[in-house]
């Protein structure tokens, strides 16, 4: 099963999947199999999954107490797998495919609450570190995806009188797009390129040349900035702010849910952020937790 599940990850890349799917996929499909062999007593084949098997599998993360967009996640990634099995002829019939999901409530995605950003912004600020500063300012201003931060170029920002803009070459399915700097992305961008290196750029920053080529921003022994870098300085801040899980998409959906909550159009939210459908951007208009405990403690008589 393992050479099985090596050649569909190998599909998945052929597919131009992105790392995080890929590793999402076999994760899942991993989880399945071992929890098959333990309620089997042997291993996993393609021959013996049923529809039955799937069935329960969906209900014993449902007793695992799974969250339902996990659970519909990981049914996905056994139907995407089976359906690439029988393709390639290896199983005459998907056996995930009707197979119920899990009803969820629809919910925005976890989003930053102002204390919270405002909390972050104070503890980077203390550390006198322009470039983690502008590493957290652009992922809250931005939504940017981390990869996309991480492939940066300098030449990629343009800061002039007539035009302040970031563009990101390498977004999700290699699709290029452009992205507005508000004024407190080029006031911390301004001060960390300045610092850059040592190197004085004038304020309008434009045109090309070789050192403008060089990426943005550089971890450990002058390499460039990797997602696992990324990941590092958000958690060390989040620590000193005292906000718990924080990641970097956590940050996309921050920025997301300030834009719809400041009563920015939909479909301009949706080109900011990416998304090739504006259905995909609508999930932000729907209430957090957060927001909901607020709804009932307007009417709390302590």
């Amino acid at each position: 099963m393992e050479e099985l599940l090596q050649d569909y990850r190998d599909y998945l890349y052929d597919q131009d999947k992105s790392e995080q799917t890929v590793k999402a996929y076999m994760t899942d499909l991993r989880s399945f199999s071992r929890w098959f062999q333990h309620i089997n007593g042997a291993a996993l084949v393609l021959d013996s999954i049923t529809p039955m098997e799937i069935i329960e599998y969906r209900n014993a993360l449902l007793d695992w107490g799974k969250k339902p967009s996990t659970i519909n996640r990981s049914l996905i990634s056994i139907s995407s797998f089976c359906q690439w099995a029988q393709q390639n002829d290896l199983i005459l019939n998907n056996p995930a495919e009707g197979i119920r999901t899990v009803a969820e409530e629809p919910l925005a995605p976890r989003a930053l609450e102002r204390k919270e950003q405002l909390a972050l912004l104070r503890a980077v600020r203390r550390s006198g570190k322009l470039r983690d500063l502008a590493i957290i300012t652009m992922l809250l201003h931005t939504g940017m995806r981390v990869s996309e931060l991480c492939n940066l170029r300098v030449s990629d920002i343009r800061i002039s009188t007539n035009s302040n803009m970031i563009t990101v070459r390498e977004g999700k399915g290699t699709k290029r797009r452009n992205i507005p700097l508000n004024s407190s992305i080029i006031r911390v961008l301004k001060d960390y390129l300045n610092a850059l290196d040592g190197s004085k750029h004038p304020t309008g920053i434009i045109g090309a040349s070789p050192e403008r080529e060089r990426f943005l921003f550089y971890g450990q022994k002058r390499m460039p900035l990797t997602d696992r870098g990324v990941r590092y300085i958000i958690h060390k801040y989040a620590y000193e702010a005292k906000i718990d899980n924080l990641s970097p998409h956590v940050f996309r959906h921050t920025c997301a849910k300030n834009l719809i909550d400041a009563g920015q159009p939909i479909d301009r939210v949706s080109k900011i952020l990416g998304h090739s459908n504006v259905n995909t951007t609508a999930i932000y208009t729907m209430p957090t937790e957060h927001d909901l405990h607020i709804t009932m403690e307007s009417i709390s008589w302590e």
